[in-house]
């Protein structure tokens, strides 16, 4: 699972939308919606913004620390 398949997963358990992330993060949805997609590869400071917006710290979804809270909220 790459970082935006965790990201994806993370906003679809929290009930949010891709408009939502889009407007709290400031990111244009069409850019979300190519992130989340595979379609575009997320750059440092869109990975920031969605992580303020999603109130996660930064190393939430790097594999190891994704898996650590997965395993933890299980």
């Amino acid at each position: 699972m790459n970082m935006n398949e965790r990201i994806r997963k993370f906003i679809k358990s929290e009930g949010l939308t891709y408009t939502s992330v889009a407007n709290l993060s400031g990111i244009n949805l069409k850019k979300i919606s190519r992130i989340m997609l595979n379609k575009q590869k997320i750059d440092i400071d869109s990975y920031e913004l969605i992580c303020k917006a999603l109130e996660v710290s930064p190393r939430y979804f790097y594999k190891e620390n994704f898996l650590d809270n997965k395993n933890k909220s299980a």
